[in-house]
């Protein structure tokens, strides 16, 4: 770690304590949970509690050079979720520069701070440390404004560094556990693509038999006849000879098609595209045991060469990686004891990889690389195959390929350029699947599609879908005004269809792949302009859509609508751009594990909310944020949620799930006032709940609402910790803390709803 401050003086044992106690609580939260923005709060709080201080930040420091805040108190939410500065500038940033801890008595009189402005905070004084693990800068922790006003000590500052360091601890070990869940995914879509690709092969080699039997039977069957046949006349034996000329021209005929159909096949290829460092997955692929045992038995040495850091490229991992896997074995065909093979890196844009054998090969081989055809009239070997599909892989994402033999060696120069637009398609076409695997989650469904409009043609491509195959992905073009996303694109209106074969304006037969003849359409919409087309099909309950349904997928079309536009403005960078993504895969993780997206809250909520004559608009956001409103638990410790016995710093860290699923949102979420609905959900009537102690008609009305629901459900849930109430036990419970920690007239409006209807 990298101090300047002096340590706790052993001398000081209240000081030590302190520092005994930050340890053992900060310790605890890491051993419970793995999620950043959870033990960021955690830490921020105990930072607040030690220094007893009313407002301060955690804040990470980003590819661009800029710090921005991950948890924060005593700032208002959408300051903290906007705020960016760069290194080197206003105080955080220059304490990041500085690279060591500070304490300032009085801003106006610190010849380092005093020409930098603080309208947000009281007093005068504030402490600032770097989160720093060896050389790596993460951020850092700024603590303001002390509760009696009085200048921070150098003792705060001190613990202050503790906490620092400990951070940096977590904030490294958070960072390998996301390369790990990088590579998990990885792997994931690998064993997806290889299932897909079985099958595939299953069908194609069934088809082709086929196609091949017809004619193969008929030349069999017309030569036997003729060698069975002692004398036949001459018109006789002329159709026989015509049937095998004819099937003989069917069986090329096959062949070419194969041929053409091998020469055509990358124009086909599903690109999936991602960002991702191509140093990186040459250091992965070098470690391979497969390649490492090839090259181990030639005795061949992969040497990888990079001067400067190399930017990320957009393309298919997987399919690059087979590029280079194809590439390197290969060329050791051709290789003998002691060569080398050596990748190399340079360039910005274009990016330059340049691959070198210490040998040539057949110049006869590198002319082969690029024809289909060949592979049917004659005979390749294994090695000539790799090469193509090496070359091929690398064409189909547009990159140069170029071979040659120069002066006893050999060396494929590959180049990648960096386009913009690349950059942005791959991000929305990640975004959109992860937003796509999200919505089905959510409204619990097994076929979702999102349709964007092309900006060539106008017409709606799918850019994002969970449970379609590829090649429908593909294929799909529908033009504005055609089908039921193209009416919906050209009336901006959304659709829902309980059974489209009985429908009067659809009356279409319903598609095998749906088993159920209900769906919702729904255009997104950015201001006044159609974008896209959000469709729904396939509940796993197999019943129609609803209009709450509807309703709560009208709020998502508004977000999905929402992240798009922000997505192609053009005002986020690249690293930005990557960020949100990740972000996204953070929210679709939570949302899989989330167990209360089963449970009957929303209809306890929607029956709620209407008993209390709340405007439609209000009853569409109490819907849909009692499907999400706690997805930050999916951040805390399992072990934790079963106790009845928690610690001080247990619960705490369940409090802190308020921020944690704030965060997971933010990315889709723009509207403030449904994170205050979330980040209030725990507070009470009288104002002794979390996290900002609201009270009365300080807390928004649906979190009030939350409030009752959940508290019913947690009671009559049968669950292995904990007491399960009776229905009429959990009544009586919120009645007896009606005016506490319940708003009276929802306690009342609830137990009405229930003496009605006790569903």
């Amino acid at each position: 770690m990298h101090r300047r401050a002096e340590r706790i003086s052993m001398n000081d044992p209240q000081a030590l304590q302190k520092q005994s106690l930050i340890l053992q609580k900060i310790s605890h939260i890491i051993a419970r949970t793995k999620d950043v923005a959870t033990i960021a709060n955690a830490i921020l709080d105990c930072a607040l509690e030690y220094t007893d201080a009313e407002k301060g930040s955690v804040m990470l420091v980003n590819e661009l050079n800029e710090l921005s805040i991950l948890a924060a108190r005593g700032l208002d939410v959408p300051f903290s979720k906007s705020y960016k500065v760069k290194i080197g500038e206003e105080i955080a940033g220059v304490v990041a520069k500085m690279r060591s801890p500070v304490l300032v008595l009085d801003i106006e009189t610190d010849p380092r701070f005093k020409r930098l402005t603080r309208k947000r905070y009281h007093t005068k004084s504030f402490i600032s440390s770097p989160i720093i693990s060896g050389e790596r800068l993460f951020g850092v922790i700024n603590i303001n404004d002390k509760k009696n006003g009085a200048p921070f000590a150098e003792e705060e500052l001190n613990l202050l560094n503790v906490i620092a360091d400990q951070a940096a601890i977590v904030f490294e070990n958070a960072f390998l556990i996301r390369q790990l869940r990088t590579k998990a995914a990885d792997l994931e879509q690998i064993n997806r693509k290889l299932i897909a690709a079985d099958i595939d092969k299953t069908q194609f080699i069934t088809r082709v038999s086929h196609e091949l039997r017809t004619p193969l039977n008929a030349i069999k069957g017309a030569v036997y006849y003729l060698l069975q046949s002692d004398k036949l006349k001459r018109e006789k034996e002329m159709e026989f000879y015509n049937i095998i000329l004819n099937e003989t021209h069917s069986l090329v005929s096959i062949v070419e098609n194969l041929i053409d159909f091998l020469r055509l096949e990358d124009e086909a290829l599903v690109i999936k595209k991602s960002f991702f460092s191509i140093p990186e997955l040459i250091a992965e692929l070098s470690q391979s045991p497969v390649l490492k045992i090839m090259l181990k038995q030639k005795n061949i040495r992969l040497d990888v060469r990079s001067e400067k850091p190399v930017p990320d490229i957009v393309g298919d991992k997987i399919r690059v990686t087979h590029m280079f896997m194809n590439l390197v074995e290969g060329l050791s065909f051709y290789l003998r004891d002691g060569d080398a093979i050596t990748v190399a890196f340079g360039g910005d844009d274009p990016i330059h990889i340049a691959v070198s054998a210490s040998r040539s090969i057949p110049d006869e081989v590198i002319s082969n690389m690029g024809r289909s055809q060949d592979a049917f009239f004659r005979e390749w070997s294994m090695d000539e195959t790799r090469l193509h599909l090496a070359r091929k892989a690398a064409e189909a994402h547009g990159w140069t390929f170029e071979a040659r033999n120069s002066e006893g060696s050999f060396c494929v120069d590959i180049s990648i350029p960096r386009r913009e637009q690349d950059a942005m398609d791959a991000a929305v076409s990640m975004a959109m699947n992860l937003l796509a695997d999200f919505v089905s989650e959510l409204m619990g469904i097994s076929i979702c599609s999102i349709m964007l409009r092309d900006e060539l043609t106008a017409d709606l491509v799918i850019r994002g879908a969970k449970g379609l195959s590829d090649e429908v992905v593909k294929k799909t073009r529908i033009n504005v005004g055609d089908q039921i996303a193209g009416w919906v694109a050209a009336s901006g209106k959304p659709l829902l269809i309980e059974d489209i074969e009985r429908d009067l304006h659809m009356n279409k037969k319903n598609i095998s792949q749906y088993n159920t003849k209900s769906l919702l359409s729904l255009p997104l919409r950015t201001h006044d302009k159609v974008i896209g087309v959000l469709n729904l099909n396939n509940k796993k309950s197999a019943e129609v859509f609803t209009a709450r349904d509807l309703s709560v997928a009208q709020i998502i079309s508004a977000r999905i609508a929402h992240f798009v536009e922000a997505l192609s403005s053009g005002t986020y960078g690249e690293p930005e751009v990557q960020r949100r993504v990740t972000a996204l895969h953070s929210l679709l993780d939570a949302m899989k594990k989330y167990h209360k997206k089963e449970t009957p809250m929303a209809d306890l909520v929607c029956r709620l909310i209407e008993k209390l004559g709340v405007n439609e608009e209000e009853k569409q956001k109490a819907i849909y944020v009692s499907m999400i409103y706690d997805l930050g638990l999916m951040q805390v410790d399992e072990t934790i949620m079963m106790k009845t016995d928690l610690t001080d710093a247990e619960r705490r860290e369940i409090q802190h799930h308020v921020y944690a699923t704030i965060e997971l949102l933010h990315t889709i979420e723009f509207a403030e006032d449904i994170k205050k609905i979330i980040l209030h959900h725990h507070e009470r009537y009288d104002g002794t709940g979390y996290p900002s102690g609201l009270k009365g008609v300080e807390i928004p009305l649906v979190s009030r609402v939350l409030a009752v629901a959940d508290s019913y459900l947690a009671m009559i849930t049968r669950k292995s910790y904990g007491q399960q109430y009776s229905h009429e036990e959990a009544l009586r419970n919120l009645q007896e803390r009606s005016g506490s920690w319940y708003d009276p007239e929802i306690v009342k409006a609830f137990q009405e709803n229930m003496a009605a209807d006790p569903r």
